[in-house]
């Protein structure tokens, strides 16, 4: 009788992480770069890290989950993609009108 495979340790830590209370804090440098690149299209998870194509540029887990706790993205059932959410477009996807005059 054969086991039922197990779930990777790190996607289990990776979710865990993720459902930690959200932390009102202002976003670091790299979390605002993976954003940005985020809103273009979701970022796969690579050996190295978070990134949208193999060649990078990579953005940590760390990063990344710390965004999946202030509501800005959200990971996928496996932990393998994330996305970010209507709230993290509403608030960065759309240029403020105010800036451009």
């Amino acid at each position: 009788m054969k086991a039922a495979p197990r779930k990777s340790l790190g996607i289990e830590l990776m979710r865990a992480e993720a459902e930690k209370p959200a932390r009102r804090r202002r976003l670091s440098t790299t979390q605002k770069l993976a954003l940005q690149e985020a809103l273009a299209g979701r970022l796969q998870l690579y050996p190295r890290g978070y990134a949208a194509s193999k060649t990078g540029p990579f953005h940590s887990r760390r990063a990344i989950l710390g965004l999946v706790r202030a509501g800005l993205m959200s990971l996928s059932a496996t932990a393998r993609y994330a996305a970010v959410t209507r709230r993290a477009r509403d608030m960065y996807a759309a240029p403020t009108t105010g800036e451009s005059e």
